[in-house]
């Protein structure tokens, strides 16, 4: 095995993880368009295709051109591309498989068809409507009118809606995720309708994050998901109540290397292994061995735990394993995770679109 800190994954909680997330989709009649933001891997994206997947979403120009060059030929790019650079990179890109992205300004759009119409091909394209994040996305009441405004642009072929429905993680209830998934699909539904109304058939609907796909009856008439933390899974997941400790198929293992005094140790996992993101509850993450052991603070290197020495019994060289609160970070800081077989080192899996 490798010295410590490194980024274990469980091989058969990670196929549980998918083949359950494909089949609540599945049985709702919605596509998988899973987020590779999370894995980076084209293994692991071709995994998700081999489960049921019909395509795979990007955030990232780079990203996509990985995932091309390995193999994958269905992608949405879940990004606006706004500057001649990277529309030309993108149409470049189009020009040999299915590559779709999004839309939620005039410039960007005008931009992406020059692109286009210079090579001469046809982009897909999602209007993006913005649910309540303003991450991204045109607002409802604006629809009608950038949509034809949008068909005007003879290299653009509008397939569909999209929506972010970001907000969802601030609830930890099932019935709150629930109206929040059910809340997310009605947009999308009454964008299409809206478009219909208007002369444009767009039949596509994309939305879908980890919380609301686990609740997949909810978003009941959309078309596709692009749920991608599920693969994982974190302490948001935990904190968002669909997933337990024993569902997270991603952990960190890393050793105690100091005790300066009773109830203090150090770690040898820091924030470049661990990402400094913070969840629902104090912490840097979540030891599995024993919860009670806090991982309080994080220097680049060092994590810092604090216990209770009368009630809890800590060696340097202990090893620990770590569930990390948003574990879609991990990858992108690692050359290598370390994929088990029964606890058993299998293979190395590589994240093949980090930077």
């Amino acid at each position: 095995m490798p010295i410590t800190p490194y980024v274990a994954l469980d091989l058969q909680q990670l196929e549980k993880n998918v083949r359950g997330m494909i089949g609540k989709l599945i049985q709702q009649g919605i596509e998988h368009w899973p987020h590779i933001k999370t894995h980076k891997s084209v293994e692991l994206a071709k995994f998700e295709i081999e489960c049921g997947a019909s395509g795979i979403t990007c955030a990232t120009l780079h990203e996509a051109s990985v995932m091309a060059k390995g193999g994958i030929n269905n992608i949405l790019l879940a990004y606006p591309m706004v500057g001649e650079d990277k529309c030309h990179q993108f149409v470049q890109l189009a020009k040999n498989i299915n590559l779709r992205t999004i839309v939620d300004s005039l410039l960007g759009a005008e931009q992406l068809a020059k692109a286009a119409s210079q090579v001469n091909i046809i982009i897909d394209i999602y209007i993006a409507v913005d649910y309540g994040a303003h991450r991204e996305g045109i607002q409802i009441e604006d629809l009608e009118q950038f949509a034809l405004s949008i068909q005007k642009l003879s290299s653009l072929n509008i397939i569909g809606m999209f929506t972010y429905a970001g907000t969802i993680y601030q609830y930890r209830t099932e019935p709150e995720i629930r109206r929040a998934a059910k809340a997310e699909a009605d947009l999308l539904l009454l964008c299409a309708q809206k478009l219909k109304a208007i002369g444009i058939n767009a039949q596509r609907t994309s939305g879908g994050s980890t919380l609301s796909s686990f609740y997949a009856n909810e978003l009941n008439g959309i078309t596709e998901s692009r749920a991608g933390n599920f693969i994982f899974g974190d302490m948001n997941a935990i904190y968002g109540g669909i997933y337990t400790q024993k569902d997270c198929a991603l952990t960190i293992r890393t050793s105690v290397v100091s005790i300066p005094v009773a109830g203090y140790a150090t770690i040898d996992a820091g924030t470049k292994t661990l990402t400094s993101d913070q969840s629902a509850e104090s912490g840097f993450g979540y030891i599995v061995e024993n919860p009670d052991i806090k991982l309080v603070k994080l220097n680049e290197e060092h994590g810092y735990l604090r216990y209770d020495p009368e009630k809890i019994k800590l060696n340097i060289g202990d090893i620990l394993n770590i569930i990390p609160n948003h574990s879609c970070v991990i990858p992108n800081l690692t050359n290598k995770i370390y994929a088990l077989n029964n606890n058993e080192f299998d293979h190395i899996i590589i994240p093949d679109a980090r930077y």
